[in-house]
């Protein structure tokens, strides 16, 4: 992206978002790490619900001491005006923890005396400190021009083409404090921070949606699943798979079929062998009985008729002897 489109499009959200919200002042009570301890609730959340979590944290507990020692889901607890109170009690409770390890007290007041390269170094050694944290703190503390820079901001910035995907990834914002003028940028940082929270909390709104475009957001058509789209393909390929895995299957079974008739056919002919062996058995069995039978009858009308002749002689010797008598 060219230096000069940058500039254009951070002149035009300039314009547009201090034309839709009124900025909101940072108290000029609050010493150095008031405004840290602030900027820790204010993070992704409205100014209201910021105000409310900062007074109960000063009612609910003694000094910074005991809130740096009590536990963060007791911490939670007094911060659940905001919209992530868990994740404010971490930044607040690593913050306080890291201060007292480096200076074993929480007196940072003369941070606005020293050079402003030295406070933000020490400032950035903290623990739970974020980049919308330290850009708070170097604002309305420090007196130094860093407009703050949240997530949620960080997403108006990315739809209306102010960074890059790659810069909003590593949290870079470049080009706001060098377009905005110091003088406008406390002004500014608390429109646009207003207008983002807007955007977080109801994109589809009416009027943030007017407000986003006529500040040069180009809404993004969500881009189909690729999952849905393999699904698909998946499913198209695994279709003709099964219509050509079925003419095999069919050409398995038909190749089957005849080996199984085979096998019936020899198992036919085998019976068929085995029956025709028993009836040649049977047939030559029931021959040999018919000739032995046959054989027998035979030997004995033989023997009958052995047995007939000599009665026959011994009948024709009578006859002669009865012949012979009347001599």
């Amino acid at each position: 992206m060219s230096t000069k489109n940058r500039g254009d499009r951070i002149q035009l959200l300039h314009k547009v978002v201090t034309k839709h919200f009124t900025p909101v002042p940072a108290s000029e009570d609050r010493n150095v790490l008031e405004h840290l301890v602030y900027a820790c609730c204010l993070e992704d959340a409205k100014y209201e619900q910021a105000d409310e979590a900062f007074h109960r944290l000063r009612e609910s507990f003694f000094d910074w001491n005991e809130i740096r020692v009590t536990t963060v889901t007791e911490l939670g607890e007094s911060l659940q005006s905001l919209p992530d109170p868990l994740a404010a009690a971490v930044r607040v409770k690593q913050n306080l923890q890291s201060l007292f390890e480096s200076r074993y007290s929480f007196e940072i007041d003369d941070m606005t005396k020293m050079n402003q390269g030295k406070a933000l170094q020490e400032l950035e050694k903290l623990k739970g400190m974020t980049k919308f944290v330290l850009s708070y703190v170097v604002q309305n503390a420090l007196g130094g021009h860093s407009i703050p820079v949240s997530s949620s901001v960080m997403q108006v910035l990315l739809a209306c083409e102010i960074v890059s995907e790659a810069e909003a990834a590593k949290g870079l914002a470049p080009g706001l404090e060098r377009t905005v003028a110091k003088t406008k940028g406390t002004a500014f940082g608390s429109c646009l921070h207003q207008l983002a929270i807007a955007h977080a909390e109801s994109p589809g709104a009416k009027q943030t949606k007017a407000i986003m475009k006529e500040a040069g957001a180009v809404e993004k058509k969500p881009k189909p699943k690729p999952v849905k789209k393999s699904a698909k393909k998946k499913e198209t390929a695994e279709k003709p798979a099964a219509k050509k895995a079925e003419p095999k299957k069919a050409a398995t079974k038909k190749a089957a079929a005849p080996k199984k008739t085979a096998v019936k056919k020899t198992a036919v002919k085998k019976t068929a062998v085995k029956k025709a062996a028993v009836k040649k058995a049977a047939v030559k069995k029931t021959a040999v009985k018919k000739t032995a039978v046959k054989k027998t009858a035979v030997k004995k009308t033989a023997v009958k008729k052995a047995s007939k002749k000599p009665a026959a002689k011994k009948a024709t010797s009578k006859k002669s002897a009865t012949k012979k008598k009347p001599r």
